[in-house]
C-alpha cells in the first residue's frame, strides 16, 4: 500500500558561517565555531555526528579554537581565552587578555603552554598544566594586530603573522629573533599574513592578502620560494601528516595543493609543485585542518567538507540546526519546527479529495533532479549508489493534488532573542515548551476551529533545574521528562494549572557522563509498561519503566565502542531500534532483555555502504519494517521472516547457515531526499518528511567573493 508523504519544503533555517576550527586527533573530535559564537562538537571516528552543541551567545565571538588533551579553549574579539564544560556546555573558566580582542591562538606540542595573539599586538603565553590556565608572560609589544600564529616543532619558538610581517620569537625570553618582511608596491594598504604553518625542517609557510602562498627559511629569515595560487586572500594552510603535501585556500574558494618534490631528478634539495585543485566551496573558506588522510574544509556556506585525493572522494555536511528539529502532533496535526532563536507552529496540509472520496493526483508529477556540477563547477558528493537509486524511484513517485495548503499558525519568539537547546509540542497539540541556557518556557496553543485566531498563553513550570538540553513527552500529554545536569526530571503536566517537578531520577549511576544524546518515552507496550531512554555522549544507554507509581530503572545496556546515532521503540513488538556512528544496528527486546539475532547478519551490504549517520528511527505502521532517516534519504528496512529468525547463530551450525546463505538478509528500499531535516509518522499511510532544499541555502548564503575583502589593518 503507498503511503501518502507531506514534504515539507517551508522549513528555511538560515545557514551559520564557521569561522574557526581545531581537530583532537587522539580522540577524533573536530570542534567548530560558528559566527553566532556557537561551538559544536563533531565526532569523525566513522562518519561525521554531532555529540555536542553549545549555544553562541548575544555579540559574542569566537575567532579560534585549541584543544588541550581533552580540554576546549576559545578565544575571540572579547577579549579573554574562554575554558568550555563539554559535559555541562557552558563555560567553565575564564581569563581576561592583554590586548583586547584576540584574533589566533596555537598550543605548543608538549600540551603546556598557549599563545594567544591580540589586536594591540601582545602575545599573551598560559600555562594550561594540571586542568588549569595561568598566566606566564607577555612577549614584546608589536606594532599592529597579530592575525596568526603557530608554535614550532620543539615549542621553543613561536611565528606571528601581521600587517607586511612575520616574527619568530623566543617563547623563553619573550623577545623576537628574527622578523621577515612582506610587502608589495602594487598594494598601498600593506600585505596581511592570514595563515602560517611550520614543517618539521623549520621551513615557515604563509598565506597572505595578495594570494601568494609562500616557503621561507625561518632560522635566517630568507624566501625561498612564492606562488601566486589565488585570486584573492589566502585564509587557511593545511600540512599533510607525512609533510608531503600542502592544502590552501580562502577568500578564491578554490582548494589548492602542492606536492613536495625533488630538484634535478633526485637531488637533496626539494620544492614545492602544484598538485591538485578541488572545487568544493563557492564562498569563503575560512579554515582547513587535516584528519590522516582526509581534508577537512569550511567557511562562509556553512557547510561541514571532507575530501580525499585519490581517488577524488567528497561529502558535504549541511549547515543544520542541531537535532530534533521538528516535532508533531498527531491529534492536531500540528507541526512545530525549530529554529536557532524561534519556533513555528504549522497545521498542515490535506490532499483534494473526489466525489468518491479518492485521492486527486496532479498532471505534473514532481521528479527530484539528481544533483550534477552544473554552472557552479562544483563537485558532487560522492554518493554514486544513491543517485542511481534516485532514477529507480522517481518511477515509483505521483504528486498529489493539493486540497487544503500548509498553514502557519504562530511564531514564537525566543525570551530575550536566545538560542533555543530544545522544544517540543505535546502529542494532544496543547502544550510547546522550549528551553535556552537560561529559561524554560511553557505556552498553552489554543486555535478556532475555522483557524481565524490563534492564542498563546503562558504556562507555570517550576522546580525544573536550568539549563535543559531535552525535553519529551509522553503519550497522554499529562507527563513530560526534562534533563539536566545529570538527572532525568519528571513533571506532571495540567494544560489549566501549569507543570511541576514530581520525580528526580540521578543518571550518575547508569550513564557515564551528564551530557546526552538521546531521550525519549515510548507509548503503553503489550505488557503494559512504558519506557524511558537515555543515551549518553559517551555512548551508555540507560532504560527506565513505569508501571503506575514511579519511574524506575530496568536496564543498561552494554556500551559500545561509538556513540549510539538514533533510537527508537517498536511498542507492537517492545523493543528498542538503536543504529550506531558506524552502521551496526541491534534491537533490544525490553520484555525479555535480550537482543534479537537478525541485525547481526541479516543486513545487506548495502546498508554497510552507507556514508552518512542515522539520524532518525521509525516503525513501520503496518508493515514488519523499519524505517531510517539521513541528511540525504529515506531507507526503509523490511525485516526477515520469522524463520529465518529462528536460526542459532551462535551454534556450531551457524558457519554452515552463512555459507550456504540460508540466513535471510533484510530487504531494504532507498528514497533519495536532499536534504531530509526530519521524518515522521502521522497515520498508518500518511507520513512527514521535512526538507531543507540545497537551493535554499544557497540563496540565504552573501554573494560570493572573489576580490579581497574589506579590513582595516589600521
Amino acid at each position: 500500500m503507498a503511503s501518502q508523504v507531506h514534504r515539507v519544503r517551508y522549513y528555511k533555517p538560515k545557514p551559520i558561517s564557521i569561522n574557526c576550527v581545531s581537530f583532537n586527533k587522539t580522540k577524533k573530535l573536530l570542534a567548530l565555531a560558528r559566527v553566532d559564537a556557537s561551538i559544536e562538537v563533531w565526532d569523525l571516528k566513522f562518519t561525521p555526528y554531532l555529540v555536542k552543541f553549545i549555544p553562541g551567545v548575544e555579540n559574542g565571538s569566537i575567532e579560534a579554537l585549541c584543544w588541550v588533551e581533552n580540554r576546549l579553549l576559545s578565544t575571540g574579539l572579547v577579549g579573554s581565552l574562554v575554558e568550555w564544560d563539554l559535559e555541562k556546555l557552558v563555560v567553565k573558566n575564564s581569563v581576561l587578555l592583554t590586548g583586547y580582542a584576540a584574533w589566533c591562538l596555537d598550543l605548543n606540542p608538549a600540551n603546556t603552554m598557549v599563545a594567544v595573539g591580540t589586536e594591540q599586538g601582545y602575545i599573551n603565553l598560559f600555562n594550561v598544566e594540571c586542568g588549569d590556565m595561568v598566566y606566564a608572560k607577555l612577549f614584546d609589544k608589536q606594532e599592529g594586530r597579530i592575525m596568526c600564529c603557530k608554535f614550532d616543532k620543539t615549542g621553543n619558538f613561536l611565528i606571528t603573522g601581521s600587517l607586511n610581517s612575520i616574527r619568530v620569537w623566543n617563547t623563553e625570553t619573550g623577545h623576537a629573533i628574527t622578523k621577515m618582511s612582506v610587502s608589495s608596491s602594487k598594494r598601498k594598504k600593506g600585505v596581511i599574513i592570514w595563515s602560517l604553518a611550520v614543517l618539521s625542517d623549520n621551513i615557515l609557510v604563509s598565506g597572505d592578502s595578495l594570494g601568494r602562498l609562500t616557503f621561507w627559511d625561518s632560522a635566517l629569515g630568507d624566501q625561498i620560494e612564492s606562488y601566486k595560487t589565488h585570486k584573492a586572500d589566502i585564509l587557511a594552510i593545511a600540512v599533510s601528516e607525512n609533510e608531503e603535501q600542502i592544502y590552501c585556500s580562502g577568500v578564491d574558494p578554490m582548494i589548492m595543493s602542492y606536492q613536495k618534490v625533488g630538484k634535478n631528478c633526485g637531488g637533496e634539495a626539494l620544492q614545492w609543485m602544484k598538485h591538485v585543485q578541488r572545487n568544493i566551496h563557492m564562498h569563503d573558506v575560512r579554515a582547513l585542518v587535516m584528519n590522516e588522510d582526509t581534508l577537512i574544509s569550511v567557511g562562509n556556506d556553512g557547510y561541514l567538507s571532507l575530501s580525499r585525493f585519490p581517488p577524488k572522494w567528497v561529502k558535504r555536511v549541511p549547515p543544520m540546526i542541531p537535532g530534533p528539529r521538528s516535532s508533531l502532533a498527531v491529534q492536531k496535526k500540528l507541526l512545530l519546527l525549530r529554529y536557532s532563536k524561534h519556533l513555528e507552529v504549522w497545521r498542515l496540509g490535506s490532499p483534494l479529495l473526489n466525489e468518491q472520496g479518492q485521492v486527486v493526483f496532479s498532471n505534473n508529477n514532481e521528479q527530484q533532479t539528481v544533483v550534477t556540477n552544473g554552472e557552479t563547477k562544483l563537485e558532487v558528493d560522492s554518493t554514486e549508489a544513491i543517485n542511481k537509486a534516485i532514477q529507480l524511484e522517481n518511477s515509483n513517485r505521483r504528486a498529489l493534488r493539493i486540497g487544503q495548503s500548509p498553514l502557519k499558525l504562530v511564531a514564537i519568539q525566543a525570551k530575550k532573542k536566545k538560542t533555543i537547546r530544545c522544544c517540543e509540542i505535546s502529542p494532544s497539540g496543547e502544550i510547546i515548551v522550549y528551553g535556552t541556557d537560561s529559561d524554560i518556557r511553557m505556552l498553552k496553543l489554543e486555535t478556532d476551529d475555522d483557524e481565524s485566531s490563534t492564542s498563546l498563553t503562558k504556562m507555570v513550570i517550576t522546580g525544573v533545574t536550568l539549563p535543559c538540553n531535552r525535553i519529551v513527552f509522553a503519550e497522554d500529554s499529562r507527563s513530560m521528562v526534562v534533563h539536566s545536569e545529570s538527572a532525568l526530571q519528571v513533571l506532571q503536566v495540567d494544560p489549566g494549572a501549569g507543570a511541576t517537578v514530581i520525580q528526580t531520577i540521578r543518571t550518575n549511576k547508569h550513564l557515564k557522563t551528564g551530557s546526552i544524546l538521546h531521550l525519549l518515552i515510548s507509548k503503553q507496550t503489550p505488557s503494559k509498561r512504558i519506557y524511558l531512554v537515555a543515551a549518553d555522549t559517551e555512548g551508555a544507554i540507560g532504560i527506565w519503566s513505569h508501571t503506575g507509581q514511579k519511574w524506575e530503572h530496568y536496564a543498561t545496556l552494554p556500551t559500545y565502542n561509538c556513540v549510539p546515532s538514533a533510537i527508537a521503540f517498536d511498542t507492537d513488538k517492545e523493543s528498542l531500534v538503536i543504529t550506531y556512528v558506524d552502521q551496526k544496528l541491534i534491537e533490544y527486546k525490553l520484555a525479555e532483555k535480550k537482543f534479537e539475532e537478525w541485525p547481526r547478519y541479516g543486513l545487506p551490504a548495502t546498508w554497510y555502504e552507507r556514508e552518512s549517520a542515522i539520524q532518525s528511527i521509525t516503525a513501520h505502521p503496518i508493515r514488519n519494517a523499519l524505517v531510517f532517516q539521513d541528511e540525504t534519504s529515506l531507507w526503509v528496512m523490511d525485516r526477515p521472516s520469522k524463520d529465518a529468525e529462528m536460526i542459532d547463530l551462535d551454534g556450531p551450525e551457524a558457519k554452515k547457515y552463512r555459507k550456504e546463505k540460508k540466513v535471510q538478509k533484510a530487504a531494504l528500499k532507498v528514497i533519495p531526499i536532499k536534504y531530509l531535516a526530519g521524518f515522521h509518522w502521522l497515520a498508518e499511510s500518511e507520513a512527514v518528511a521535512i526538507e531543507m532544499l540545497p537551493e535554499n541555502i544557497v540563496a540565504q548564503l552573501p554573494a560570493t567573493a572573489v576580490k579581497t575583502r574589506n579590513f582595516n589593518v589600521g
